[in-house]
C-alpha cells in the first residue's frame, strides 16, 4: 500500500467516476483501475461496485475511505507540527475556487493583504469543478477552497463557513429566439422548452434536484444534458445549443454573444479547509476570504 494508492481512491470515491477521476489527475484509466486493483489486493476486498448506474463505494469501501480521510488529516497535522518544530514557513498556499467565477474583484486584494501578512510566500490559484475542488482538499492539492456550501458541507473532515449569499440567472445566446425581448419581461417559464445544459461532473441527485427547484415555481421540470465541464456548457450556450443556469458571479454574463435575466433563487458559497490545517497562514486565508466574499456580496 502507497500514498499514490490511496490518493487514486480517495478521488474516485469523492468523484465516484474513473472518467471524471482520469481527467481530473490526468492519469489514465487503465493506471487508475490497476492501482486500485492492487490496494484491493492488498486489502483482501472490493472498494468499488461498478454497474450500469455507475459507480459506488462498498461497505467496506466506505469504511477505508473513512480510516483514509483520517490517516490523511492526521499526516498533515503532524507534518504541520512538524515544520512549526524546525520554524520551517509554509512557502505555498493552494486556493481554489469554483471554475466559471469572473474573480477580477476577489483575487486581487487576497492577494495584496495575504502577501503583507506573508511576504516570502507564494499563492497559487486553481480553478476546478465542485468535485475537484473537494478532491483538492482531501489529497491536499489544496489548502483552502472557495465553493457551493452544498457541495462541502455533508464531509465531517471539512471547516466549512458561509461566506455570501450568490443569486442565480438564466444565460442564453444572443441568437436565441428570445434575445431581441425585453429582459425584464422574461422569466424561466418562457424558456421551459429549451434544453437545459450542466457540467456532468456533478451529474447527481444534487444538481438534478437543484435545477428542478429552480423551475418548479415556474411551473414546469427542465429537460437536461450534462456535458463535461463549465467551458463544455458555456460553448453549448453560445451556439444557442440549449440554455444554462449559472451564478451572478460567472464571467460568461459580460459576454457579448451571451443573455441573461435573473431569477428568485440564491445559493450560499462557503470558505472550507480541513479541519486540521489549522495553521496560521491558511487561518489568515480563510479570514482574508471571508472578509472580501462579504464585502463582494454587499457590492
Amino acid at each position: 500500500m502507497n500514498d499514490l494508492q490511496i490518493d487514486y481512491f480517495m478521488a474516485v470515491a469523492t468523484n465516484l467516476s474513473f472518467t471524471k477521476t482520469s481527467e481530473e489527475l490526468f492519469v489514465s484509466q487503465p493506471a487508475i483501475s490497476r492501482q486500485i486493483s492492487q490496494l484491493e489486493k492488498e486489502l483482501g476486498c472490493r472498494l468499488f461496485r461498478r454497474n450500469n448506474q455507475g459507480t459506488e463505494l462498498t461497505e467496506e469501501g466506505r469504511l477505508y475511505f473513512d480510516l483514509f480521510s483520517k490517516y490523511k488529516a492526521e499526516f498533515i497535522n503532524t507534518k504541520l507540527k512538524a515544520e512549526r518544530i524546525t520554524g520551517k514557513n509554509r512557502a505555498v498556499m493552494r486556493v481554489g475556487f469554483l471554475e466559471g467565477w469572473d474573480l477580477f474583484n476577489i483575487i486581487p486584494p487576497m492577494m495584496e493583504r495575504f502577501k503583507a501578512e506573508y511576504p516570502d510566500s507564494e499563492v497559487v490559484i486553481n480553478c476546478c469543478g465542485v468535485k475537484e475542488l473537494a478532491t483538492g482538499l482531501l489529497t491536499d492539492t489544496l489548502d483552502i477552497v472557495v465553493t457551493m456550501q452544498n457541495s462541502v458541507k455533508l464531509y465531517s473532515e471539512f471547516v466549512c463557513t458561509d461566506a455570501a449569499d450568490i443569486g442565480k440567472i438564466l444565460i442564453f445566446a444572443a441568437s436565441h429566439p428570445l434575445a431581441g425581448k425585453d429582459i425584464c419581461e422574461l422569466s424561466l417559464k418562457d424558456f421551459s422548452n429549451d434544453l437545459f445544459i450542466a457540467p456532468w461532473e456533478i451529474v447527481d441527485k444534487m444538481i438534478i434536484d437543484a435545477i428542478s427547484n429552480y423551475t418548479r415555481p415556474y411551473g414546469f421540470v427542465p429537460k437536461l444534458r450534462f456535458v463535461k465541464n463549465h467551458e463544455s456548457t458555456i460553448t453549448c450556450v453560445r451556439n444557442n445549443m440549449g440554455v444554462t443556469i449559472g451564478d451572478d458571479w460567472v464571467w460568461a454574463k459580460n459576454a457579448e454573444d451571451l443573455c441573461w435575466i435573473p431569477f428568485k433563487a440564491q445559493d450560499t458559497i462557503s470558505v472550507a479547509r480541513l479541519k486540521t490545517k489549522d495553521s496560521d497562514d491558511v487561518l489568515a486565508m480563510e479570514e482574508i476570504l471571508l472578509d472580501i466574499l462579504k464585502k463582494h456580496e454587499s457590492s
